[in-house]
């Protein structure tokens, strides 16, 4: 059983006093019994000495033992005490209480041969005769001219009235030390409550404060060690209120700011384990922050290269590289690591790595070097072509007609394909910029879809290619560009009338769910596209025939056109296309007010290449 601090203090005043009063009673009754004692013996000194000389001429004129012992009796009766006379043999001459003649020799009593050494013997010892102990007091009587000693006084008084009154003695020390322990249990409550109320109240503040909770004040008026304890706990929990607040809300701010970044963020302790992870990071490395927390990097990630950056940084060396994950998605990532220093040594505490997704850089990277590659190879095949047949007829082929009609021919033909490549890079330029205004306005997709077959309405007829049009008349009206979108069907169109065989089918078709989403379907029964063409179909310059797509003059830029047209009226574009069957080019095109528009709409950001095509 655990006592409180209350009844701790309370017992230990207790013992404390309890143990002073027993020492007091016990020093007291010593006192007081040695002091009465000493009193005692003097008194009983002086009145040996009185009675000596009253017996003296007795003694010197040897009176026999019953005129002796008739005098001791009438002292001893005046004075109240036992009186024996004894003759320097030792022989008992009178005494005042028994019969001389039956008391043995006391010539070896050691109160006698005391007195005959000092002068005064004294001596306590259990009288056999009355039964008691008695205190003796024994003097040497000498003779007149004091040349020897004619005999021996000795009193003796019974200790029992030494005891009666020492034990009325005790009794008034145990009485007053009784009431005294009384009045020191009251006040060693009233102290141990004074003192341990407010102790108890400073406990429960504390666990207050632990809990959180720190408005409790701690209530102690007195101006004293305790009060200013006290004070200097409420200053304490108001400081540690503040310091508390400041640090929660540097906590939040900076869980807010590492919540946000795109940017992961690993902190780890001086012997390696993982300190805080952002959710960036989680997603990155494909790991959950709860399960990588306290874990060395290798247990949660299993990357080299991040493991030696961090160990690097808790060398006290920054490091920077580049890493390639392959889990939970390929990445490319590059890593920034930096030692984390206590803020009073010059000690590394750990390390932090900046862990930043350089994927779609490197993407766009490769795009950039592709365009780069594909606008050199497109640009570089019309114009040597050009320039060779120029050369041919400055050679002179001139001077043959049917050649130089044949060589201008083409070479005509080769300025248009190059101008064409040049307007097209023009127009998805143009529509890539973020600056260009998309004009949205209610239009109707029949009259978009007429117009675009009065562009291309010919080839088809030439090729014998029949185009149906599968939309109500009264389908409603789609906000969008009208001229982009008439752009949109003619790439569609021109596309499938390009790779449909002659006699072939195309059909347009349009739908609305209940969303507010417009679907348009363009189908052909053309030669179809393999399986893996599919994602790349609408990159820039991206061919599945290079040589029969030249030959039908296409630039390759066409479905990358119809890709960036919808996505800029948040919508999206996608194919399916079985070879040899057919395909189906469909996109969809959100109305202005529904939820599939903000959805779909893409984000105003800085522009980096990020829209670039990559398929569907």
């Amino acid at each position: 059983m655990v006592l409180g601090y209350r009844k701790r203090l309370t017992l230990t005043y207790l013992l404390v006093i309890l143990s002073a009063l027993v020492l007091i009673g016990v020093y007291l009754t010593r006192a007081i019994q040695g002091y009465f004692i000493a009193r005692l013996d003097d008194e009983m000194e002086a009145k040996t000495f009185l009675v000596s000389e009253l017996v003296r001429q007795g003694l010197e004129e040897e009176r026999d033992v019953t005129a002796m012992d008739a005098l001791t009796d009438r002292i001893g009766r005046e004075i109240g005490l036992r009186v024996t006379v004894i003759s320097p043999s030792g022989v008992v001459l009178g005494d005042s209480e028994e019969e001389p003649r039956t008391m043995e020799n006391h010539a070896t009593r050691p109160e006698v041969l005391e007195s005959l050494k000092t002068g005064t013997g004294m001596a306590v010892r259990y009288s056999t005769t009355l039964g008691t102990r008695l205190r003796y007091v024994a003097m040497p009587v000498m003779s007149a001219d004091g040349d020897r000693v004619v005999g021996f006084v000795r009193l003796a008084m019974s200790l029992s009235q030494v005891d009666r009154f020492m034990g009325i003695i005790r009794r008034l020390i145990v009485h007053a030390g009784t009431l005294a322990l009384l009045m020191a249990v009251v006040l060693s409550v009233l102290l141990a409550r004074s003192v341990g109320n407010p102790l108890r109240d400073m406990a429960e503040a504390a666990r207050q404060i632990a809990r959180g909770d720190f408005g409790r004040k701690i209530r102690v008026a007195s101006p004293d060690e305790l009060g200013q304890l006290g004070d200097a706990f409420n200053y304490m929990a108001a400081e540690l209120e503040h310091n508390i607040s400041e640090l929660s809300e540097r906590k939040n701010r900076m869980e807010t700011i590492l919540g946000a970044m795109a940017d992961g963020v690993i902190a780890v302790d001086p012997s390696g384990r993982i300190l805080l992870v952002n959710h960036a990071a989680c997603e990155m490395l494909g790991i959950s922050e709860e399960r990588a927390r306290g874990k060395c990097v290798l247990e949660a990630v299993r990357n080299h290269d991040l493991a030696e950056s961090l160990e690097s940084a808790r060398r006290g060396e920054a490091d920077t590289r580049e890493t390639r994950l392959r889990n939970p998605r390929q990445a490319y990532i590059g890593v920034r690591s930096a030692p984390i220093f206590e803020a009073e040594r010059d000690a590394v505490a750990g390390a932090v790595a900046v862990l930043h997704d350089v994927t779609e850089l490197r993407r766009l990277e490769q795009i950039r070097a592709d365009f780069v590659s594909n606008v050199s190879h497109e640009l570089r095949t019309p114009v040597t072509s050009i320039k060779g047949f120029v050369d041919t007829l400055l050679d002179g082929a001139m001077e043959d007609k049917e050649t130089l009609q044949r060589f201008l021919g083409i070479i005509s033909h080769e300025t248009d394909r190059l101008a064409q490549i040049i307007s097209d890079l023009l127009e998805l330029s143009r529509i890539e910029s973020r600056g260009t205004e998309v004009r949205k306005s209610a239009v109707s997709l029949r009259g978009v879809i007429d117009a675009a077959l009065g562009i291309v309405q010919d080839r088809a007829r030439q090729r014998g290619i029949d185009i149906t049009v599968d939309i109500d008349p009264g389908f409603p009206p789609v906000p969008a560009d009208e001229a982009l979108l008439v752009q949109v069907f003619v790439n569609l169109l021109d596309n499938a009338v390009k790779y449909t065989p002659e006699g072939g089918h195309v059909k347009i078709s349009a739908c609305r769910d209940k969303g507010g989403v417009t679907r348009v379907d363009v189908t052909d029964t053309g030669i179809g596209i393999a399986p893996e063409h599919l994602p790349r179909l609408f990159e820039r310059f991206y061919r599945i025939d290079k040589a029969r797509s030249r030959q039908l003059g296409g630039t390759g830029l066409g479905l990358s056109i119809v890709k960036h047209i919808v996505e800029r009226h948040g919508g999206r574009v996608s194919v399916a296309s079985t070879p040899g069957v057919g395909s189906t080019f469909s996109f969809m095109l959100p109305d202005a007010g529904s939820p599939a528009a903000a959805s779909q709409q893409p984000p105003r950001q800085r522009r980096t290449g990020s829209d670039e095509p990559r398929g569907l």
